[in-house]
């Protein structure tokens, strides 16, 4: 798998935590991560992909409209640093922040580790 290949599984996955209905947040998971990925940040752990479906459920209940932009990518050997910002429903800087993930075999993510500042209230 290049570069271009784990990006682009990235910014999939990235996009099931923006602004979506469930049916289309669990097709781009589907497409994205491992059945069985483990995902931590500063206040969360949960491991495989209900778990995940719920935590994003969960973020987008608590900031609604949140979403992601990719600011830079780095990767080798099946896995990524991956540098964002989030930004809240009205589309201003909201949290910045880096992410840390492992390919597995087939392309998939099978760990999200993401590093940020919890955010205590929507912007």
């Amino acid at each position: 798998m290049n570069n271009d290949a784990r990006l682009k599984t990235w910014n999939t996955y990235q996009a099931a935590w923006g602004p979506i209905d469930e049916s289309e947040r669990r097709r781009l998971l589907e497409q994205s991560v491992a059945v069985d990925c483990v995902y931590t940040d500063p206040g969360s752990q949960v491991a495989g992909r209900e778990a995940l479906m719920a935590r994003i459920g969960q973020t987008q209940l608590k900031f609604p409209g949140a979403h992601f932009r990719n600011d830079s990518f780095l990767e080798h050997h099946e896995q990524g640093l991956f540098r964002w910002t989030m930004y809240d429903g009205a589309g201003r800087v909201f949290v910045k922040g880096e992410s840390f993930g492992r390919f597995g075999e087939d392309g998939r993510l099978v760990q999200a580790t993401g590093f940020f500042e919890i955010p205590t209230a929507a912007s």
